[in-house]
């Protein structure tokens, strides 16, 4: 339904000031849209890879992250780095191993994203040639539509999907900085509020989503419920604006048996 209004908004409206108020407005339920690309690029959404690359034009055109960019920079790369900070694609600390601040974060994540998910790449070639095969598509579109509509296509396809992108990363940030790395339990922070998780399809129960980060979206909340004991409480966050005047969160590390054993 976005995507349909923002090409709509491109067609069709001619006042820039409203193209770029569309564009404006519509980042905040685009939160979500980067959310479930995320989750898109842990499990496929379609079984039809035909399927999958159409819908990642449109994430590509709604969230500045393309086709498989997720897959190497976060299933393959921070996913498997993330309790070493030497090498987590996503990493917040610094060489001296001391705390980045929220935005000095988000614009070294967002510059690096593309570079990093290129490096890690070089060790999974089949995920490489989607990768720059879909980027020379999303780009061959982003340049027709621009061509097309010079200041719409600015405004939807360059402007917004870049903004996204940052922040995106800054958003990320609040997952794990200044969490301890020692193992996998306490090293995320999590987010247990309804409104939240709604809009980014559970992503708050960020300890579950790496303890099982092959797991359906859907299914986190039950396996944040096996594991809730082994989380402790300070790996707990509320979210920030607009999120927090959404309500406070619920039931907030409550041990539930049977319970996993931390690993």
């Amino acid at each position: 339904m976005l995507f349909a209004i923002d090409v709509a908004v491109y067609l069709f409206v001619d006042f820039w000031p409203a193209v770029l108020a569309w564009g404006l407005l519509s980042m905040l339920p685009k939160g979500g849209v980067c959310a479930f690309n995320h989750h898109h690029q842990h499990v496929s959404t379609f079984h039809k890879a035909w399927a999958n690359r159409l819908l990642e034009i449109q994430y590509a055109l709604m969230t500045g992250v393309s086709s498989q960019a997720w897959v190497l920079h976060h299933s393959l790369g921070h996913h498997l780095n993330y309790l070493d900070q030497t090498k987590d694609e996503s990493r917040w600390a610094r060489d001296d191993g001391s705390r980045m601040g929220e935005w000095e974060y988000a614009f070294i994540t967002t510059l690096t994203a593309y570079p990093r998910a290129w490096e890690v790449s070089k060790r999974h070639p089949r995920e490489r040639r989607i990768f720059w095969m879909m980027g020379i598509v999303i780009t061959a579109v982003v340049a027709a539509l621009v061509a097309y509509k010079p200041v719409n296509g600015l405004i939807m396809f360059v402007m917004v999907p870049a903004v996204m992108l940052f922040g995106t990363a800054l958003a990320t940030f609040s997952h794990h900085s200044d969490r301890e790395t020692s193992h996998h339990f306490v090293a995320c922070n999590n987010i247990i509020q309804p409104f939240y998780n709604a809009l980014t399809g559970n992503l708050g129960y960020h300890t579950a989503h790496h303890y099982r980060p092959g797991m359906h979206w859907s299914k986190l909340p039950a396996l944040h419920a096996e594991i809730a004991a082994n989380i402790p409480k300070e790996a707990y966050n509320e979210p920030g604006v607009p999120w927090k005047f959404f309500g406070e969160s619920e039931g907030v590390n409550v041990p539930v048996t049977p319970s996993v054993t931390a690993e």
